[in-house]
């Protein structure tokens, strides 16, 4: 899993309650592994967290709100960081609105993917 016993057993705990809380939990854990790295190296990886986020957003939303337009807009002038915290909170949202099926599937993908790309990074 890349780190400590402890992220190993939250990850797995959070994996067995929903794939929901499994993502969440891996973005937690990229977000301690960057705290104390590089910031350019950080931003780079919160541009693939922000994508990722993104994309599945898109895929699963009929339209977006000026709403969550306007707040994620705010956030990525801060910084790379706060757009993938807002991303995060507008996928919760469009993904409350499908199919449970649908939703568990399209978590386990960011999951997966928020696996890969903390693996990736902590080598």
């Amino acid at each position: 899993m890349g780190g400590t016993a402890f992220w190993t057993k939250e990850i797995k705990r959070a994996d067995s309650q929903s794939p929901k809380q499994g993502a969440t939990r891996r973005l937690d854990r990229l977000r301690g592994l960057l705290s104390g790295a590089d910031p350019s190296v950080a931003d780079r990886v919160w541009r693939e967290v922000v994508d990722l986020l993104q994309r599945t957003t898109d895929r699963h939303s009929v339209r977006g709100s000026a709403y969550w337009t306007n707040e994620i807009k705010r956030a990525d002038k801060r910084s790379p960081k706060e757009g993938a915290t807002k991303r995060l909170d507008r996928l919760r949202g469009v993904l409350q609105k499908v199919d449970p099926v649908i939703a568990n599937r399209a978590w386990r993908e960011v999951s997966d993917t928020l696996q890969q790309i903390t693996v990736r990074h902590t080598r």
